[in-house]
């Protein structure tokens, strides 16, 4: 499955199908896993506590090294409602979430990571909260909802990160101004918090409809979707409380230099965005800044912050000070890198 976008074919009309059961909508919970023996087990056992009827749980192991897959398949054995899939090669977290997309069955999926667990009624909440939405604020443009989540970090400490789109009764926010939050720095009314994919529900049609997740991102994966998602005119519906906990733990592919090299891609792929406003270089020497302030280099900070605010004084001094609810987020992914 490719990132490129597709229509979107409304299903909310459909009579009901093989995606749904006694008129009640099938959710395909997916999990893409890899070398998880330690947890995957745990994250299973989250998607099977679920309230909601009917859900069948989609697994596809990126080609795992380890007892992954012995697990997997001892955990699927008598269970008609648990398929697992495996890659014979890895291609990372959004090629294993496309196989997802292609293999449900449910008109409705909802993404767990392998190492996280998620509250039992999570499913019905976000199910839920998108259709509510869908019937008072969407006038049939696209929903994706995402959970707030506490993070647990090795050390010990844990934090909360929230989701936008969490004010009830009125429209979430929606279309091309999400891309200029997300890229530019752009103030938007309840527009703040993440959107990971391990919080994350839509209907599948949406996911089809945007071509799936991009594979060339082996990180920021969930960013690209969200930017492509806005541009489509979606819609971001949130719940404030925190229905993941998710767990931070050091992988090959999470690394302060990594995840800078996929912000740099990203911004270079969606560049429209920044260029209406003449903010590309703007936005690219941003990434430097914080990059800085994370790495701990805070002589360089304050000589890539001081030359930022000379060329643009008043978007640098409201970036900066948008950026400060999230010191906290940023100074607990710095000590997690630390520690690595």
């Amino acid at each position: 499955m490719s990132a490129t976008p597709r229509h979107f074919r409304d299903e909310r009309t459909e009579e009901p199908s093989a995606n749904s059961m006694n008129g009640k909508p099938l959710v395909t919970i997916g999990i893409t896993t890899y070398n998880a023996a330690e947890t995957v087990e745990r994250a299973v056992a989250s998607a099977r506590a679920q309230t909601w009827r009917p859900t069948e749980i989609v697994i596809v192991d990126d080609c795992s090294g380890d007892d992954t897959r012995a697990i997997l398949t001892r955990l699927s054995v008598g269970y008609t409602d648990i398929r697992v899939f495996r890659e014979e090669a890895n291609g990372g977290v959004a090629a294993a979430r496309n196989r997802i997309v292609e293999q449900a069955r449910g008109a409705f999926i909802a993404f767990f990571d392998d190492d996280d667990s998620s509250a039992p009624d999570r499913v019905a909440r976000q199910l839920e909260r998108i259709l509510t939405y869908e019937r008072d604020h969407s006038m049939g443009a696209p929903v994706i909802c995402h959970t707030a989540r506490r993070q647990h970090f090795p050390d010990g400490s844990e934090q909360i990160v929230p989701t936008m789109g969490t004010r009830a009764n009125r429209p979430a926010p929606a279309g091309w101004t999400v891309a200029e939050r997300v890229l530019i720095g752009t103030p938007l009314e309840d527009g703040y918090g993440a959107c990971a994919t391990c919080s994350q529900m839509a209907r599948t049609s949406v996911y089809r409809g945007l071509g799936g997740f991009d594979p060339e991102f082996r990180r920021s994966e969930d960013t690209d979707l969200a930017i492509r998602m806005a541009k489509s005119g979606g819609h971001f519906a949130g719940i404030a409380e925190p229905l993941v906990d998710q767990r931070i733990a050091p992988a090959p592919d999470r690394n302060l230099a990594m995840e800078k090299n996929f912000i740099v891609k990203l911004l270079e792929k969606h560049r429209d965005v920044p260029d209406r406003y003449g903010l590309f270089d703007f936005c690219r020497n941003w990434i430097e800044l914080k990059q800085a302030w994370l790495e701990g280099r805070r002589s360089d900070f304050l000589v890539k912050a001081l030359g930022l605010a000379a060329r643009h004084p008043s978007r640098a001094a409201r970036r900066l000070w948008l950026a400060l609810p999230n010191l906290g987020p940023n100074a607990a992914v710095r000590r997690f890198h630390e520690g690595d």
